[in-house]
């Protein structure tokens, strides 16, 4: 081989590099728009959505022709819908004046049983501050014997519970689990609280977790008018909090019902689905979402403020 042609034979290996990349570029540029957008990833984002007819027993079959997702106000493209299947990881919180009664204790033991299969659980107890009586397990023993080891003693403070669950919250939130769960068992009752409502709402959101409240009424006297507005924290958290993570709250009149309530509750986990939806590449983030069923004659729950980033997965 000629001089000439060496040299022109060296400087196309030591080019070759950048002449790969540079055609990368341009077979990029070429693809349709909708392939071009795949290459530089799209987003996949998850949530967990609860279907029930007009019983409250949830619907099977459904598909993702049936659901309508806008996040940030921008339409999504539903990409999957299928049973959920994933195990949970769930936090169990239950009120410090609670733990004594019959009901609440029977109810707890029946809910967690159920759940066994499809969950590793904790059990914690509110009081003036949170009281972990057991870290997450699927022993059903270890969380029986903590039931059975609750105070019989009538606790007649009040309890901090938005403080309880906003130290929940924060806990779940480094954990960064696929499926995390909140069934939280509380009196309803007015109460003020360090802690204002908006921020532990938005903990919750930074959580991921789904919150599902059992209140019992708490016979709390009269407040009086001008005190409303100070007093509604817990309140406001307990039902915002369901509301806007996909979960519910329950309000139960007597002790009694409260075991009910929480085969309610262990119905709809059991019964959801897992929503995927894709975010386009380059499109900015949002923590406000909304989803929306195609069909009539059926109920959604489904969360309508997500974590920001915490959610998404490529």
């Amino acid at each position: 081989m000629s001089h000439t042609g060496q040299a022109w034979l060296w400087s196309l290996t030591m080019r070759r590099p950048a002449a790969l990349a540079i055609c990368g570029v341009l077979f990029i540029g070429l693809l349709p728009r909708s392939l071009a957008g795949q290459v530089a990833q799209e987003v996949q984002r998850q949530v967990y959505v609860t279907v029930t007819d007009g019983k409250g027993v949830a619907i099977p079959g459904l598909t993702s022709l049936d659901f309508q997702v806008r996040e940030g106000g921008q339409d999504r493209l539903v990409t999957q819908v299928e049973p959920a299947t994933a195990r949970m990881r769930m936090a169990i919180l239950v009120e410090e004046s609670l733990t004594p009664t019959g009901g609440v204790r029977q109810g707890l033991a029946q809910f967690i049983q159920r759940m066994q299969p499809h969950a590793e659980m904790s059990l914690v107890v509110m009081g003036l501050r949170n009281f972990k009586l057991v870290d997450y397990t699927t022993d059903i023993g270890a969380l029986f014997s903590a039931i059975n080891a609750f105070s019989l003693n009538r606790h007649q403070q009040l309890n901090n519970v938005s403080e309880g669950v906003f130290e929940a919250a924060r806990t779940i939130e480094t954990e960064r689990h696929e499926r995390p769960v909140m069934v939280v068992v509380a009196q309803e009752m007015m109460q003020q609280s360090s802690e204002a409502p908006h921020r532990v709402l938005d903990q919750i959101r930074k959580s991921g977790a789904q919150v599902e409240v059992v209140t019992v009424e708490s016979g709390q006297a009269n407040v009086p008018v001008g005190s409303l507005s100070d007093m509604s924290g817990r309140a406001q958290i307990l039902g915002d909090g369901s509301r806007q993570s996909g979960g519910r709250r329950i309000e139960v009149t007597a002790l009694t019902a409260v075991p009910r309530a929480l085969q309610q509750v262990a119905d709809g986990l059991l019964g959801q689905y897992r929503l995927t939806y894709s975010v386009p590449a380059g499109a900015k983030p949002s923590d406000r979402l909304s989803v929306d069923l195609r069909r009539r004659d059926a109920t959604l729950r489904a969360p309508t403020r997500i974590a920001a980033l915490g959610a998404a997965t490529r």
